[in-house]
């Protein structure tokens, strides 16, 4: 190291870039050979805002719970002043993308747009009007009614699987559901009619609620033609998941189990009775629709229209936020930050390794501003 500094190293996939501090004391920049940059310098010259875009996970990096993180606001007004492209894009689907943005701006203080913001569930705008003609089973903690997301969305028939299995207690026989006096163990009737409409799709767009009946009920109409009780060679009936991420950060010390938890134990239960691997269609990160979403809404606030030559994608969850980023194509830059998800001594994840890591929003900041900082 030179005298006064101490070297930090950012890992890459393929070698490792060295960004060093300063130690005197109040002055702290990154170096990268050429000229250094002040950390939290808010103020630095870039050579052009459009050459790059900056994609924020919430959970973990901006946020934690209504915690505001270190930088987080600064790293948005930051944005919004110097005209950088940027979205929000977390794997969240528990409202619509407005009340998310109005959450997110609660706790973090500016305004946020809800045109930045891509839920997990946002492409589904995007899937054809057939498949929003049919009958839908919806799934996942909604802050408030979830059949409202995708009725916002242009979908037309929607029920819970609660619902679907309130008519057809049949389908859990240890449940008893309100209005019933027998459980469906004693239940004489249990006629399947050959006129019930077919469901066409189910949807999990969060974390189920009872994940029992979620299982039961779904793995039902997954082995069927869409009419439980009839048993297909072949799955006829898709499914979409909005959210893969298998742990997610709270303000808890320790990680939750999210929807990709609850789609791994449906994948085993689907491969052990039918013998087939179940077909998932999916959005959210780390799946390329997310993506194609996140390079169109970065394009609309470029001047020219076009999708920002480097995009740096800021994440807490190498297997979303990593994983994704460096599968979506050679213009991503991953960042991973220690907010949330990982948190430990690694230099990098094994598995799904940054281009950087640091340890927070605050220094992918000042990493982003180092890298296109004009030289003098």
């Amino acid at each position: 190291s030179s005298p006064g500094f101490v070297n930090v190293s950012f890992q890459l996939r393929r070698r490792t870039r060295s960004a060093r501090f300063c130690a005197e004391p109040g002055v702290e920049s990154f170096d990268f050979g050429g000229g250094s940059v002040p950390r939290g310098s808010m103020g630095a010259k870039v050579v052009d805002m459009e050459d790059f875009g900056v994609v924020f996970d919430i959970d973990g990096v901006l946020i934690r719970g209504k915690q505001r993180l270190k930088g987080g606001k600064e790293a948005v007004e930051y944005c919004e002043e110097y005209g950088v492209p940027h979205v929000f894009l977390t794997n969240n689907a528990m409202d619509l993308e407005s009340a998310r943005a109005d959450y997110l701006s609660s706790v973090l203080g500016p305004q946020v747009r809800a045109d930045r913001m891509i839920c997990a569930h946002t492409p589904l705008n995007d899937l054809p009007d057939e498949v929003k003609q049919g009958l839908v089973l919806v799934t996942g903690f909604s802050t408030g009614d979830v059949r409202d997301i995708l009725l916002f969305k242009g979908f037309k028939n929607v029920h819970t699987v609660h619902e679907y299995a309130e008519k057809r207690p049949y389908l859990v026989p240890n449940k008893l559901y309100p209005g019933r006096k027998l459980t469906a163990y004693e239940d004489p009737d249990l006629v399947i009619s050959e006129e019930e409409e077919k469901v066409s799709a189910v949807i999990v767009i969060e974390n189920s609620t009872d994940w029992h009946e979620d299982l039961q009920v779904i793995l039902d109409v997954l082995r069927s033609d869409g009419r439980v009780g009839s048993s297909m060679d072949e799955q006829m009936v898709d499914i979409y998941c909005c959210n893969y991420d298998f742990v997610f950060a709270t303000g808890f010390r320790n990680p939750r189990l999210g929807p990709g938890a609850f789609m791994k134990c449906l994948e085993i239960l689907f491969k052990e009775t039918t013998g087939r691997e179940l077909e998932v269609k999916s959005f959210g990160k780390p799946f390329p629709p997310a993506y194609r979403t996140t390079e169109r809404r970065l394009a609309a606030q470029s001047k020219s229209g076009t999708v920002p030559e480097t995009i740096y994608a800021i994440g807490d969850n190498p297997r979303s936020d990593i994983a994704g980023a460096n599968r979506a194509g050679e213009r991503y830059k991953s960042i991973l930050v220690r907010t949330g998800v990982f948190n430990g001594n690694l230099d990098n994840d094994p598995e799904d390794p940054a281009d950087y890591v640091v340890q927070n929003v605050e220094e992918a900041m000042d990493l982003i501003r180092a890298i296109h900082t004009v030289k003098n």
